[in-house]
Formats: structure tokens, C-alpha cells, sequence
């Protein structure tokens, strides 16, 4: 079965008895046969932590999201149900965010190149990323992949975090740092005001 869609580090699988689940699973990237020393053992550690990293930052960002309530950037979070083993190795067990009509839910990306922005819509983004710049939470990988339209077609559409949970990094500066945090999700918050004022949303 082929992936729906697939990330930087990951494969995002259909589950394959719940149509409302996803599974996302590493992408292995280990070492060329014909690479050796340093080479390899860089290779080696770097898909190792990939691998390890992304389930565990996912998970712990999500337990903390939950901890105590911090708007809607707690609440459209979507929720991750735990692991699942596969015959790829570990996979992430994540709800699927869907559209009115049962597919996939479009990404902002979708709906800015195909200028499918709305008053109402844009309205829900910025409130969603507004509470995201409040919080204390952690949004390392912020793109317009990342945010979705769940339930896009219906009267309780909604913006939603779907990935780019937590700091990717080996050294987690913005986890421990709230300037360098801050700035991070100030500068992804900038880059989409300067797009929806390019779409007449000023």
C-alpha cells in the first residue's frame, strides 16, 4: 500500500481498519553501502535520531500541550494516540483530519495557490496562530503544510496543527530558549501575514 503523503523524515499511511487514523512511519535513511568511517557513522546517528526524535518529540509535545489549557493552540493540536508497530517498524498513531466530504483536509497552501481563503477562514488562521505565539509551546517545523482546514466545506470548519510539533534539533534551543522560541513562530506568523496581504486579506 502506498503512502497518501509523505514528509521530510516520515510516510504517512491510511490506517488500515480506521479511516479516521494515520500512520506515520520513518523514512529510513541509513548509510550507502559504499560509505565507511566518519561517513557512515554520521549516516547512521543522524537517521537514528530522526527516527527516535520524531516519535518522542511528537508524543511529549502533545502530553504537554494537554497539560494545562492554552487556547486553541492546545486544542487543534491533533490528537496522537500513541505508537503501532508495522511492517516498516514503528509507526506514530495520529487522528486524520478530514474535509466535509471525507478526504484528506486541504493545507493552507492548498488553499492560498488556489485562493480558496475566505473572511471567516482567514479570521479562525489568525486567532490559531495568535494563541500559538502566546503559548509556550514549541512549533520548530511551521509550514503552510502543516496547518490544515478540518472539516473544510461544513459550517465547523477550523484551522489545525497537524506536524512540525516540538524542536527537530540535537541541541533543543528553542525548547529551552523562550527568545530564540519566540522568534521562530513570530517569524512564520510574519511570512503568512505578508502572503494573505498578497491575496488581498490586509
Amino acid at each position: 500500500m502506498p503512502p497518501l503523503l509523505s514528509s521530510k523524515t516520515r510516510w504517512v499511511y491510511a490506517h488500515p481498519y480506521d479511516p479516521s487514523l494515520l500512520v506515520k512511519v520513518h523514512i529510513p535513511r541509513l548509510p550507502a553501502e559504499h560509505s565507511s568511517g566518519l561517513q557512515a557513522w554520521f549516516s547512521a546517528a543522524k537517521d537514528y535520531f530522526l527516527y527516535s526524535s520524531g516519535i518522542v518529540r511528537e508524543l511529549r509535545h502533545f502530553v504537554e500541550s494537554r497539560y494545562r489549557d492554552q487556547g486553541l493552540a492546545s486544542s487543534r493540536i491533533c490528537p496522537i494516540h500513541g505508537v503501532v508497530e508495522t511492517d516498516l517498524g514503528l509507526g506514530l498513531l495520529v487522528s486524520a483530519a478530514k474535509a466535509a466530504d471525507g478526504s484528506l483536509a486541504p493545507t493552507l497552501q492548498v488553499l492560498m495557490d488556489n485562493r480558496e481563503l475566505n473572511a471567516p477562514r482567514v479570521a479562525d488562521l489568525r486567532a490559531l496562530l495568535s494563541s500559538m505565539v502566546g503559548s509556550t509551546l514549541t512549533f520548530a517545523d511551521m509550514n503552510y503544510e502543516n496547518l490544515v482546514l478540518e472539516h473544510a466545506g461544513a459550517d465547523n470548519e477550523r484551522f489545525v496543527v497537524i506536524d512540525g510539533l516540538g524542536d527537530r534539533t540535537w541541541i533543543p534551543t528553542q525548547r529551552w530558549f523562550k527568545r530564540i522560541r519566540q522568534r521562530k513562530k513570530h517569524h512564520f506568523l510574519q511570512r503568512v501575514e505578508r502572503r494573505l496581504s498578497s491575496l488581498g486579506y490586509d
